[in-house]
């Protein structure tokens, strides 16, 4: 009974054997391609991850170049600021000491002056200049000069304050108008 079927399912049984490695090779071909496609796909994200952290690390090379120079700029002006500091104080030490001890004096430009005394002016004012329009000059109390030095001193820190904060915003913000 299988004699007359038997050609039958031989060939069915080849024919269902080349279809199934028809199939292997179609479906390896496309797995080998797919393959091919997705190395090809990593390859790419590999080199666009690479650009990226290669910008992200110039970036921050970048930024701390900015901050060093930033830095140096800061201590750069603060050093300068110092010595200009220390310098003035040195200064205004020695002349206020100067003043002190009469070895210095303050002179300011008198037009009209007048002796005083007993309190009262009795007299007129006489005029100091000392001719052709010329004015006479008065030496100023050194008690009197040292106050008033001192307060030009006590302006003089608040001006350096000032370049000092001045200076931080340029250091740090070096495109600011007036730096």
């Amino acid at each position: 009974m299988l004699k007359p079927i038997l050609p039958y399912l031989i060939a069915a049984l080849l024919g269902a054997l080349a279809g199934a490695g028809c199939m292997h090779l179609v479906g390896s071909a496309r797995l080998a391609a797919e393959r091919a496609a997705h190395a090809r796909d990593d390859e790419q994200h590999a080199r666009d991850m690479l650009a990226v952290s290669r910008a992200a690390l110039e970036g921050e090379q970048r930024a701390i170049d900015a901050h060093n120079v930033a830095q140096d700029a800061l201590a750069a002006a603060d050093a300068a600021i110092t010595k200009e500091k220390d310098a003035h104080e040195a200064d205004n030490r020695n002349y206020r000491s100067a003043l002190a001890a009469g070895t210095e004096r303050v002179r300011v430009a008198v037009r009209n002056c007048s002796a005083t005394g007993s309190g009262d002016a009795t007299g007129p004012s006489g005029a100091a200049g000392v001719g052709y329009g010329a004015a006479a000059v008065a030496d100023l109390d050194p008690a009197v000069a040292e106050r008033v030095f001192g307060v030009a001193g006590d302006d003089q820190r608040e001006i350096d304050k000032v370049k000092v904060l001045q200076a931080y915003v340029c250091a740090v913000r070096p495109h600011t108008p007036g730096c």
